[in-house]
């Protein structure tokens, strides 16, 4: 399914608010960027804005999350809101999107729990939400994130409250929140991760990455010669 079908979602319907809330919260406390970085936002772009300094698909230009036409290590930051489910590919999304980041860079992710009430829920036809065979688990997710050479830097789960579109409904459910994440945490209905593509080897310090990047012939000397004496 397309992302602009799944923003609707988040926008017109009581359910959806009630999570983009909540998933605003976790991905405004990881995508500190400055000016000097790349950062994309792989859509959402309706419910989720960022500043106008970020790339975002279906604002900024359109590219089916599978087949990104970045180059590679070209990314200093990538929001993914649910990207992988929407991609209908989400393994392939997540390999591409370690193909794209720099190194050192960064991943901040959202995704729906299969595992949960939610999941289990009408909502997951394929048409108001992605199919349910689409939403990786979470111990799937961070096996294959590991396997491609990501570091799980932070996770958090959110949304404990029953699939309701009601807005009385969700308050009278509101003590689920914090019950949720004390007492069942794995049955959150979206779960967050963040995820760091580190590189084990030499990091150029950030006051001489200028001097590198219009000296590719120096930093390659440099490797070659780390290269030979290991």
């Amino acid at each position: 399914m397309g992302s602009d079908m799944f923003d609707n979602w988040f926008l017109e319907t009581v359910a959806g608010r009630y999570v983009a809330d909540q998933e605003r919260s976790f991905f405004n406390r990881f995508t500190i960027c400055d000016d000097l970085q790349v950062a994309v936002q792989a859509g959402m772009g309706s419910w989720l804005k960022q500043p106008d300094e970020w790339l975002c698909n279906a604002r900024d230009f359109h590219m089916k999350a599978g087949v990104w036409a970045w180059a590679d290590e070209s990314v200093d930051m990538l929001l993914m809101p649910h990207t992988l489910e929407c991609s209908g590919f989400p393994l392939g999304a997540l390999a591409e999107a370690y193909r794209v980041l720099k190194p050192e860079g960064r991943v901040v992710l959202t995704g729906f729990n299969p595992y949960s009430l939610w999941g289990y829920s009408k909502w997951f036809d394929g048409r108001l939400l992605p199919d349910k065979k689409d939403c990786l688990p979470l111990s799937a997710l961070k096996e294959n994130a590991k396997t491609l050479g990501f570091e799980i830097a932070f996770g958090q789960f959110m949304v404990y409250v029953p699939p309701f579109n009601c807005q009385w409904l969700l308050r009278l459910c509101s003590f689920m929140e914090p019950a949720g994440n004390r007492w069942w945490p794995h049955t959150a209905a979206v779960y967050g991760l963040v995820l760091h593509k580190h590189i084990i080897g030499m990091r150029i310090l950030p006051e001489y990455e200028h001097t590198f990047q219009n000296n590719h012939e120096m930093a390659l000397g440099m490797a070659k010669i780390k290269n030979s004496s290991g």
